[in-house]
């Protein structure tokens, strides 16, 4: 007797959590969220079932699967076949980790860890302090603090230097660093390395030595990051970021509606303003911003355009997190700075990794615990941000599981 089978591709991710489900092609990068009934409910566990090779037969004459089955084929998730032989074979995606944290802790053992290193990728330094800084924001966005001690500059370049690999894209460096001493040397020291870096200053201190920014010579691999505390628009009239000879970035900041508006009807027409990255700040009296600005909902997901690997990491590692140290003045080194160090910048930095890698909470901090881990959209939603950790919320959004 001739059967029909629905097949899906090896592409083809297939989620169920109790009676919802979703069926996503990273191809098209379209998707479909369904409600399961009791037959609906049997031929996706056929097809979740190893041995079915992601390929189960189904009663054609089934409205409602039918229709199912036409949801997928719409956004070619996958395909018909008949016969009376075996369906189709297909695999579903499954995530294959070649160096996982025993990979590491066999090769520590062995005497040497040279891949170890190859997951460092972005390095943050608090330099000193600024009367413009916060003491709270750095928990949440790169932010410069406003009382603390001063790095070391000497440490700095020793911890870059043994940081170095291929993958090594970005240094930070947060802080008024015109009053930073040495500061020119400290560049120096830096463009000798190699390295992208990325200066991270507020737009008052920026405007303040805006003619000590026109009187270096910038190296070709180094630019601003200009952060706009609301309070600061009069720091924007003073001065024209376009007329500055360096590579210039402007991000602001916003804890409501009411502090943006004002900063986009006048400065909006400026082509670095207009083009700003916006950074939502928790000040614990703003959830219902949160709420309505940074939560995602279910329209959200829906539409997400996401690729095989990256549901795959999302899975694995957290995309905010991974790869990253930051260093605060005191010497203290984070994977996640509303966590515990570390270890201090006198670590040789192998060990710091190392620590991560295998004991670490940031780098690996998935959406594995309730209630995401109940939800249906747990890997199409985005990595937990700092935002959780600052708010004492294990997810943020309008989803109910």
């Amino acid at each position: 007797m001739e059967k029909q089978w629905i097949t899906l591709f090896p592409d083809t991710f297939l989620w169920i959590k109790k009676d919802e489900g979703i069926i996503y092609n990273p191809k098209k990068y379209q998707g479909f969220h369904f409600h399961i009934n009791d037959k609906i409910e049997v031929v996706c566990s056929e097809l979740l079932n190893p041995d079915n090779l992601y390929t189960t037969d189904f009663a054609s004459g089934d409205e409602e699967v039918r229709k199912w089955i036409d949801s997928i084929m719409k956004i070619c998730a996958g395909y018909l076949t008949s016969g009376t032989g075996k369906g189709p074979v297909s695999f579903k995606p499954i995530l294959k980790i070649l160096n996982d944290a025993d990979y590491y802790v066999w090769e520590h053992q062995q005497g040497f860890g040279g891949n170890l290193m190859l997951n460092v990728h972005e390095l943050t330094f608090y330099l000193n302090n600024t009367e413009t800084g916060s003491d709270t924001w750095f928990r949440q966005a790169i932010f410069p603090l406003k009382n603390c001690s001063q790095l070391d500059r000497t440490s700095i370049i020793s911890f870059i230097r043994y940081s170095k690999n291929p993958f090594l894209s970005n240094i930070n460096l947060v802080g008024n660093i015109f009053l930073y001493p040495e500061y020119k040397k400290l560049i120096v020291e830096i463009a000798k390395l190699s390295v992208n870096f990325t200066i991270q200053i507020t737009i008052q201190d920026f405007a303040d030595h805006s003619r000590d920014i026109k009187g270096i010579q910038w190296p070709d691999h180094i630019r601003f990051n200009v952060l706009i505390d609301p309070s600061a628009i009069f720091a924007c009239s003073r001065i024209s970021l376009c007329n500055i000879e360096v590579s210039a970035s402007v991000t602001v900041f916003v804890s409501s509606e009411n502090e943006y508006n004002p900063f986009l009807d006048q400065f909006g027409e400026i082509p670095i303003y207009r083009d700003a990255r916006v950074i939502p700040i928790f000040d614990g009296d703003n959830l219902d911003f949160f709420e309505n600005n940074v939560f995602v909902g279910k329209e959200d997901l829906d539409e997400i355009i996401l690729t095989k690997r990256e549901i795959f990491m999302h899975q694995t590692l957290n995309t905010n997190d991974f790869g990253k140290l930051t260093i605060l003045p005191n010497g203290s080194v984070y994977s996640n700075v509303n966590m515990e160090p570390l270890g201090t910048i006198e670590n040789t930095v192998y060990s710091l990794v190392y620590k991560e890698i295998t004991k670490g909470q940031s780098w690996f901090r998935i959406r594995d615990q309730a209630p995401c881990c109940d939800c249906v959209y747990q890997w199409l939603c985005p990595s937990p941000s700092n935002y959780e950790l600052v708010i004492g919320k294990p997810d943020l959004c309008h989803i109910k599981p």
